[in-house]
């Protein structure tokens, strides 16, 4: 439906029509470049959150203007919707507008229950508008695709998207040329993916390249040559400790988090100096709750830490996961041999069939036995590889990803919990 210049009956009837549509799914819906303005996005706010037969939507291109925020607001409601693409649709907005749309995508992607797997921004020149939305990338869990080329964030946006390709472990795709990164920004990205197994795709940013390799080529080219081994290596399964994962997710803890951690246990305790001096029992027994909860404050700063001890200990006792593993590469092993034993088996006495008097012979049939025992002879070490090293690779690189994810859970949650609950006990006291 692109480049067709829909009038907005059509659009709204195509949009209600769609909505009703109930045995289809997964419908790429591409209505980028119509111009369809402010009131073809009100046409578009008022009826896509209800559309569950479309998978994939581009609305790139449409000339929105402000209103494009509503739109996606609109989206976020639609949990059919994986791709989204909006690009060009940045360029001519006033900056306080270009503000709030993007406020709306970072919502967006916040939403614990977003089902949004690519997310495409190309070509909007956003520069320090899109910071928000890197900085976003770093906990996002929904997100395996984004395009965020074009939008001239320079070093500083490269050097948001080394911190959050330091603690992501769901973005495999990432585009990200014409965006006037130096070499020094490619360093910085370089030394994230050092730290990042989970990206497997980005492609090599020609446009930005240029201008550093006649800076510096040769540096310019062990830089690019280093990203593109990370790549590979990423590519190639390979099991990875989720140690350095937990060190870097607790490395990236809000400092504004613990900063009001720490001036709520300073407050509670001026307070409670304060109420010391005064024998009251019901102050007392204040006193000594608060206390449990400062000390409740200082403990939770060292939770996430902690987590990662109770997986490693699990870990030095014995990880079933392996073991079993193992137990099935050796039974699937003996399955296959059996399996190649029983057609050479099959073949000899088609053979014996088919060509009777020269297999009578015990020598001949003899020497083909063992010559095809030869020929398909499965080394151990081949399954071993399979199962074990490349699926096993996934398999654990997966659990250390939800074992990350539920201690970060755990840790937040808490956080959270005691902030309520030693404000409440400050303005008690």
């Amino acid at each position: 439906m692109s480049f067709c210049k829909l009038p907005l009956e059509a659009l709204k009837n195509l949009l209600l029509g769609l909505a009703c549509n109930e045995s289809t799914i997964e419908i790429e819906l591409d209505m980028s470049c119509n111009n369809l303005g402010a009131q073809g996005a009100h046409v578009l706010e008022s009826c896509i959150h209800g559309i569950r037969c479309i998978g994939s939507l581009d609305i790139s291109e449409n000339n929105m203007d402000v209103d494009l925020a509503a739109v996606v607001t609109a989206v976020s409601k639609n949990k059919s919707i994986k791709h989204l693409n909006m690009g060009r649709n940045l360029n001519n907005m006033k900056a306080k507008h270009i503000a709030s749309v993007m406020d709306a995508v970072v919502q967006m992607i916040q939403e614990e229950d977003c089902v949004l797997q690519s997310l495409s921004i190309p070509d909007s020149k956003l520069k320090a508008d899109l910071y928000n939305l890197i900085n976003a990338l770093g906990g996002n869990q929904c997100l395996q695709s984004v395009d965020i080329s074009g939008n001239l964030m320079g070093d500083a946006g490269a050097r948001l998207l080394a911190k959050a390709l330091q603690i992501n472990s769901r973005l495999k795709s990432i585009i990200y040329d014409r965006n006037n990164i130096t070499l020094q920004g490619y360093c910085d990205i370089a030394y994230a993916l050092e730290s990042n197994y989970t990206v497997r795709y980005m492609p090599f940013p020609i446009y930005d390249v240029v201008p550093c390799m006649k800076i510096s080529s040769e540096r310019t080219d062990a830089v690019m040559r280093k990203i593109q081994d990370l790549l590979h290596r990423n590519v190639s399964p390979k099991k990875y400790s989720n140690g350095q994962a937990f060190r870097l997710q607790q490395g990236f803890l809000l400092s504004s988090t613990q900063q009001m951690v720490d001036r709520l246990v300073v407050q509670t305790q001026d307070t409670i100096r304060v109420l010391a001096a005064q024998e009251s029992v019901d102050s007392n027994n204040d006193i000594n709750h608060a206390t449990g909860l400062i000390q409740d404050a200082d403990n939770s700063k060292q939770l996430l830490p902690r987590l990662h001890e109770v997986v490693q200990r699990r870990e030095e006792v014995g990880n079933p996961i392996d073991v079993k593993l193992k137990q099935v590469a050796d039974e699937l092993h003996n399955v296959v041999v059996s399996y190649l034993q029983g057609t050479l088996e099959s073949m000899i006495k088609c053979a014996e069939d088919q060509c009777p008097h020269v297999l009578a012979d015990d020598r001949v049939q003899g020497e083909i036995k063992k010559m095809c025992r030869e020929k398909n002879f499965l080394a151990p070490e081949f399954i071993h590889t399979c199962i074990v090293e490349q699926t096993g690779a996934d398999i654990m690189n997966k659990v250390n990803e939800l074992n990350l994810a539920v201690a970060a859970h755990v840790s937040d949650r808490i956080t959270d919990e005691v902030i309520e609950t030693l404000s409440q006990s400050y303005k008690k006291l």
